[in-house]
């Protein structure tokens, strides 16, 4: 073999190279947001992760499921599974250029409530406010929006009676409850105020766990020396409970709600609070993204949550819009039977999400009721 084909041959494979090393990565389609143009428009979280949330990381993603509109825009977690093994069959079973991938916008309600204007929200969360202190659906960005900005609510969202109310509800999909968990290997503050500095208790605000998770630790006794601080938390105006620190002016409220769960997990983990209350997994797992950050405790729930889906078609000019209602009633429609066949679609978003760990005999038993004995 002579040098000038050598040569020539050195040359072709540093442009092959050169080329693969400039080639972009395939880019993800852009996401369609929510518009009178599309027939349907689904609500995602970005931040209550293990559930739905938006990930970076292909890994957390990857599945061998049929990937939907959710997936294919970075959105991920066990409900955003479910979510989009419904939307990809409804996709399958539309006649051609009936119902397509282009037709499902997608709504961030994370991202939208960082950009809302904190009193508008507050005068209309107000305005139909309950006088007593349960969590009030109206007060819920989530359920405030639901039939308004979108139509679906693939959300980590706890069946409860006023929630049935104007929404269609799903069969429940998932059991978990209120759970809490402490810096690994630190003593608890021996009195209320040991600590005025800092909170005692962090929680997410917004979700049950500031009213039925707080009253569940007070029923069970869970944390007897400072039951009096949970009780002034029930009985205080939902609105104003950070007003009036317990420990005096210029200290700290003894129960701190945060925005989002990744703020409130990152507070923890700087040791800014010592009990952290929220849903048993979106808890531990939102602290596990925080390397060293370890914890005690959270081996026991306080309530029996049962999460579902939530749907409400949105109107179209201030006129009901039977189009999107039907498709509203199609994606219940598919979810019904995906959930109750056996094998479940319940079963492959828990394999997915919780790679390798194992449902607690109480999500077992909860699983067995839905789809009967696994195939």
């Amino acid at each position: 073999m002579n040098t000038a084909l050598l040569g020539s041959l050195f040359a072709c494979f540093t442009l092959i190279a050169g080329g693969l090393a400039e080639a972009e990565p395939p880019q993800q389609p852009p996401v369609t947001t929510c518009n009178e143009n599309t027939l349907l428009c689904i609500g995602v979280r970005s931040d209550a992760r293990p559930f739905s949330y938006w990930s970076r990381q292909p890994g957390e993603k990857a599945s061998d499921a049929a990937r939907g509109p959710l997936e294919r825009a970075g959105y991920t977690g066990y409900m955003v599974r479910i979510c989009d093994a419904v939307l990809a069959e409804m996709i399958l079973d539309a006649k051609p250029g009936e119902f397509t991938f282009n037709d499902i916008g997608i709504y961030d309600i994370d991202m939208a409530s960082k950009s809302a204007v904190p009193t508008a929200t507050s005068d209309i969360a107000n305005k139909d406010a309950p006088t007593d202190n349960a969590t009030s659906s109206i007060n819920d960005s989530r359920f405030l929006n639901l039939g308004v900005k979108f139509d679906i609510l693939c959300d980590p969202a706890t069946i409860t009676n006023e929630r049935r109310n104007g929404f269609m509800v799903s069969a429940p999909l998932f059991l978990t409850g209120i759970s809490y968990i402490t810096p690994k290997g630190e003593d608890p503050p021996n009195k209320i105020c040991s600590y005025p500095e800092k909170p005692l208790i962090g929680l997410v605000g917004g979700t049950t766990a500031q009213n039925e998770g707080i009253n569940a630790l007070l029923i069970a006794h869970e944390l007897p020396r400072f039951d009096e601080v949970l009780i002034d938390y029930l009985r205080g105006d939902p609105s104003k409970r950070e007003a009036k620190p317990f420990c005096g002016e210029g200290t700290e409220s003894r129960i701190k709600s945060y925005p989002g769960y990744t703020a409130a997990a990152e507070a923890f983990c700087r040791d800014d609070f010592h009990y952290f209350v929220g849903d048993l997994e979106i808890i531990t797992e939102n602290v596990k993204r925080f390397p060293g950050c370890t914890y005690d405790n959270g081996t026991r729930t306080y309530t029996n949550d049962r999460y579902a889906i939530f749907g409400k078609a949105t109107a179209t000019n201030n006129e009901t819009d039977t189009s999107r209602q039907l498709q509203v009633a199609r994606f219940f429609e598919f979810l019904s039977q995906k959930v109750v066949f056996n094998p479940s679609i319940l079963d492959k978003a828990f394999s997915d999400t919780f790679q390798g760990a194992t449902p607690s005999h109480k999500l077992e038993v909860f699983y067995w009721s839905v789809r009967g004995e696994r195939e």
